[in-house]
């Protein structure tokens, strides 16, 4: 039996979008959109066997909206977790019948290996779109993950969580 899925894969490759390889394009795809995808069919077929569940998908702000090139120039990494928002309304909207609710955190900037060159090179501005200026830290995601895994949220499927100390509302 699987309850709950957290289906937190995350690669990027930072080009223009006019430079971006297409073996780099595809393996980003691949590990956070296909993979993102693969998981959740799988344990989707087990949750609509048992009669629901939940998963989590963790997607990110950079999927939200586009972004400026100076701190962030992904694109694949962007469009891949815009990808990964789409996928977790479709899924809501195909699985709620089944009592299988799915939704999305949206992680804002946090200090990982992955983001230590943007933050290198474009944490100050970072901050000052945060309207909370400062970072997340591991703790600010745990309560969101545990929310939408609890029955605090049995009325949600198919929404994004921002956990992003305020960037998105800027």
């Amino acid at each position: 039996r699987i309850d709950i899925l957290v289906n937190n894969s995350g690669a990027s490759w930072g080009a223009p979008a006019v430079e971006m390889p297409l073996e780099a394009w595809n393996k980003v795809m691949d590990i956070n959109v296909t993979g993102t995808f693969l998981m959740s069919q799988a344990v989707g077929r087990m949750m609509i066997g048992q009669g629901g569940g939940t998963i989590i998908n963790i997607a990110s702000v950079a999927g939200l909206s586009g972004t400026d090139p100076q701190w962030l120039d992904a694109v694949g990494y962007s469009a891949s977790k815009g990808a990964v928002i789409a996928l977790t309304r479709d899924l809501a909207a195909k699985w709620g019948r089944h009592q299988i609710r799915v939704n999305a955190i949206a992680p804002g900037f946090f200090p990982t290996k992955m983001t230590r060159e943007v933050l290198h090179h474009g944490g100050e501005q970072i901050l000052r779109l945060t309207p909370l200026g400062r970072l997340g830290s591991d703790s600010d995601l745990k309560g969101s993950a545990v929310f939408l895994a609890s029955d605090a949220s049995n009325y949600m499927t198919g929404a994004v969580l921002a956990v992003d100390g305020g960037m998105s509302a800027m």
